[in-house]
């Protein structure tokens, strides 16, 4: 008898038994490497690792990791391969240069179950894959040795049961060994069903015959056991299309796919293709122009990403390009490089290297080298010539062009290439007298380009104004957009607004009779009066009795103990010395112009943040009040490591970047990103959105009325884009002068006119540290969005195009509040698993429209009665959409909606509803 006829023969025998029910489905991936992408471990039930490559077992939201276990051969790079028994070794295989052990022998089984499974269980793993289950077919001799090989590899895997009885047991193939299970496995995986490659990457189609023999192997194990099934088929990961395809096909036939390369070392498709939300900036570091949030990598360009929802890597050019991966962990890479900042050479075979694997780059200002005709060809491009003749015209500006400045047609820093026809696309044509072109602007396949002078105009006294319109342009060279995009700006439907006040000047006295501390006089009018969200910091260094001031520090600590005894204020440190230069304080170089000078002291990390910390717990704070935020000082630049200090301490931190637009100034140039990552993206510095009072008056030198103007950098990132929350943030020095008070009472009654959700620092800092981790994926079979890994943040935006929210196939989804700066969905806090499918038409029956307050729960229950929950720092409005009349019943009482247009609204006193129900018709 052929081993195949054996093998056939054992699962005839095997399925000779009463009919299975319908298996389930368990999504599984595979990943080979170190850094498991937190994308697999969102989208994914299982996840299948080599634990050698791990200090420990990954952790995620969702997937269960199972460690890879290799039953028949050995690889000569394993740790305890010198430990091996002598006589277990068969032969070799040569295909993966590893050897073929003997799977009959105790010897072999006993040495696995404590030299490797034993190891792994002990590291926390719950789980095992096990592999090269046939490899015995190499060297086995007849029949009986064969099922002694089988019978053998049965043993194993009922050792491992009966020593563990929780460690779950996934196989590759091993269809001879399924017969000899006394019960079934977790899991079987095959390879090659439809697809299939090698470690050469040599890809191809499995011929017709092959395929149906496995899939009806595959038929005959579903006959006898209810097996969730994984198929890995391997595609090229530069052919998405291929991939989505024949995970599609592997899923029509009942089973879940893995679609990847050999390697299993990159993020495959399964039956949810993950969607890349990250982009990757190059950029060259500039230190003299301050920290990376002052650089314009990150003031130009990370806003529209952020905006268009994808979260921003920084790469230094002077430094090591990432080159591993990149599709599949990038949406597309943006090089913000000017000629001669980069090795031309090197970054051209960086770029060629994207090329080839299919990832789209956009270049902004300059190539950053010279092109070519090759590399021109390629790119759909030709050269163009090097001189003009007068006079010069825009011949083509589309929609992309003319943002903020008009495209000008300049004789100087012509591009090198025009568009080719069948090429690349011109965004952007200059034609001069004699008819010759350039297209400074272009887009294709591959990308594209938006080139100076035609990428943002240089005005004067430092104002800047995009010529290209930044989100058309990225959106189009990147392929971007289309994605359920993340959103900080808004909770519930309604804009976020949080104020927080910098500790600086507590102790200065205020420009009147009495000379109040600045402390006292916004304790009275400032943050006694308006009772919404406030994040108050204190600076130990001037309040406190080891600071500057220990003489006034007894009647500053007890404005202090008022200020943090309001309900409505969160507590914040603003450090110990206030640096004011980071890098020079961090040096160990004091003076009067890098921190407060305390007599004594130089810069120390501890004492800076958990010993500032500790004093305002113990000394400052009501029982059950804690720290929650650490607000950077002075330029606001810490280093790495002092961002993942306080990250270690548990508190969130937030200051840096800031928006200065306004009516003046209204370009987006003067936006301001999220924040940056620290300590290689372990450790993130959240900005402020909106800058303080301390640049709208030139730096307390006048107007002092100044910071007024925050409330039209306010309108102008509300409208038509909504790109931040409204963020209130001042010092205390604000409280020293009559006219810097009145422009903040000014910006708070403004800010309180204005229909939000009010939350504190604290809360908006966690919601912007979720935006860089949230991932994204798309089922193959119905389209509809996996959202995972959300934290804190519970709202994402959809474009009108892509329609409205499907309540009745989505998961996790309370509603949506359709505005005129976008289309707002909200997702219940409670929610464990979050998918949003889409309709063409709005929702049918009552669903959420807006609220001031945050969604607990929100899940509908039998009769239409939905069971929520809601939680404000106000008392609690909720609209509700899609229904006539709604009644709430909490433990409260109950509420009756009035009608208010074309929502309903219930309005209580209280802030929270508590376990509620909602009926509505």
């Amino acid at each position: 008898m052929c081993l195949g006829a054996l093998v056939a023969a054992a699962i005839v025998a095997f399925s000779a038994g009463a009919a299975a029910a319908d298996p389930p489905h368990v999504a599984t991936a595979f990943y080979y490497g170190p850094h498991v992408p937190n994308e697999l471990l969102s989208h994914f039930d299982r996840i299948v690792v080599e634990a050698d490559d791990l200090a420990g077992p990954p952790s995620g939201s969702r997937a269960k990791p199972f460690a890879y276990v290799s039953v028949g051969e050995i690889h000569p790079t394993r740790a305890w391969r010198k430990e091996v028994p002598a006589g277990l070794i068969l032969g070799h295989n040569a295909r993966w240069g590893s050897d073929i052990v003997d799977t009959r022998s105790p010897a072999w089984r006993d040495f696995l179950l404590e030299r490797v499974i034993e190891p792994l269980y002990a590291q926390g793993y719950r789980g095992v894959f096990l592999d090269t289950l046939d490899s015995h077919r190499l060297v086995a001799r007849g029949v009986e040795d064969l099922r002694a090989h089988a019978a053998g590899i049965a043993a194993i895997v009922r050792a491992m049961r009966a020593r563990h009885p929780d460690l779950q047991v996934l196989l590759n193939r091993g269809f001879d060994v399924l017969p000899l299970l006394d019960r079934p496995p977790d899991g079987l995986v095959v390879e090659s069903l439809f697809r299939t490659g090698d470690a050469g990457d040599a890809y191809r189609a499995v011929v017709p015959a092959e395929t149906d023999r496995l899939r009806q192997t595959l038929l005959d194990v579903r006959a006898r056991w209810a097996l969730p099934i994984t198929v890995i088929d391997y595609v090229p990961s530069s052919d998405r299309t291929l991939r989505r395809a024949t995970a599609l096909r592997i899923y029509g036939e009942g089973y879940d796919p893995y679609v990847a390369t050999p390697a299993l070392d990159g993020i495959g498709v399964g039956r949810a293709e993950v969607i890349p939300r990250r982009v990757l900036v190059l950029y060259k570091n500039h230190p003299e122009e301050g920290y990376l949030g002052a650089q314009d990598a990150c003031v130009l360009v990370a806003p529209i990403l952020e905006w268009l929802g994808y979260a921003v890597d920084y790469a230094d050019v002077a430094g090591s390009l990432p080159d591993k991966d990149l599709g599949d962990r990038y949406a597309g890479v943006v090089v913000f490089v000017a000629r001669g900042e980069a090795d031309e050479d090197e970054l051209r075979r960086w770029f060629l290297r994207r090329l080839d694997e299919g990832t789209r780059v956009a270049f902004l200002g300059s190539l950053g080298f010279a092109p070519d005709a090759t590399l021109l060809e390629r790119l759909g491009l030709r050269a163009a010539s090097a001189t003009a003749r007068p006079p010069l015209r825009v011949a083509k500006a589309t929609d992309a062009v003319g943002f903020e400045a008009p495209a000008r047609a300049r004789s100087r820093d012509l591009p090198a290439f025009r568009g080719a026809d069948g090429g690349a696309e011109p965004l952007l044509s200059i034609e001069d007298a004699d008819g010759q072109t350039w297209d400074p602007v272009v887009v294709g396949a591959w990308g594209g380009a938006a080139l100076d002078p035609y990428m943002i105009d240089e005005g004067l006294g430092q104002e800047r104004r995009w010529i290209v319109d930044p989100f058309r342009f990225l959106a189009k060279a990147l392929s971007l957009g289309g994605i359920p995009a993340p959103d900080v700006t808004t909770e519930s439907g309604r804009r976020i607004l949080t104020a927080h006040v910098d500790g600086d000047a507590f102790v200065s006295h205020a420009e009147r009779p009495d000379r109040a501390f600045a402390g006292q006089v916004i304790f009275d009018e400032i943050l006694s009066r308006y009772r919404i969200p406030q994040t108050v910091s204190v600076i130990e260094g001037e309040v406190g009795p080891a600071g500057l001031y220990a003489s006034e520090s007894p009647a500053l600590e007890a404005i202090a103990r008022k200020i943090f005894r309001l309900p409505w204020v969160e507590a914040a440190s603003h450090t110990f010395s206030h640096p004011f230069d980071w890098a020079a304080a961090e040096a160990g170089q004091p003076s009067a112009s890098t921190s407060l000078p305390i007599p004594g002291y130089t810069f120390d990390r501890d004492r800076e943040f958990r010993g500032s910390i500790a004093y305002i717990e113990s000394r400052l704070l009501p029982p059950g009040k804690k720290v929650r935020v650490l607000q950077w000082s002075g330029d606001c630049s810490p280093s790495d490591a002092s961002v993942a200090y306080v990250t270690r301490l548990g508190v969130e931190n937030v200051n840096g970047g800031g928006s200065t637009r306004t009516q003046d100034f209204p370009s987006l140039t003067r936006g301001s990103a999220m924040g940056i990552p620290k300590a290689d993206g372990t450790a993130y510095q959240v900005f402020a959105p909106v800058e303080n009072e301390n640049v709208f008056t030139n730096e307390w030198h006048g107007p002092f009325d100044g910071y007024a103007r925050a409330i039209e950098t306010f309108e102008l990132s509300g409208s038509p884009r909504r790109t931040s929350p409204i963020s209130i943030y001042y010092h205390f020095y604000s409280g020293t002068k009559t006219a810097s008070l009145a422009a903040l009472r000014r910006v708070y009654d403004w800010a309180l006119a204005q229909p939000t959700t009010r939350l504190y620092l604290s809360e908006y800092a966690a919601k912007v540290r979720a935006f860089q981790s949230v991932t994204l994926a798309r089922r193959v079979d119905d389209g509809a969005w996996e959202i995972g890994d959300l934290g804190a943040l519970r709202t994402v935006r959809i474009e009108p195009a892509s329609g409205w929210p499907d309540l009745e196939r989505s998961l996790g989804i309370a509603g949506v509040h359709d505005g005129p700066t976008g289309r707002y969905v909200h997702i219940a806090a409670d929610a464990r698993e979050v998918v949003l499918a889409l309709a063409s038409d709005p929702p049918a029956g009552a669903y959420l429209d807006a609220s001031n307050g945050r969604v607990l729960r929100w899940s509908k229950e039998e009769g239409g009665v939905r069971s929520v929950r809601l939680a404000a720092h106000e008392p609690l409005t909720i609209d509700v959409a899609g229904a006539q009349t709604c009644v709430l019943t909490t433990d409260g009482g109950v509420t009756r909606g009035e009608r208010s247009g074309s929502v309903v609204r219930l309005s209580l006193t209280a802030q929270e509803t508590n376990d509620a129900t909602l009926a509505c018709r």
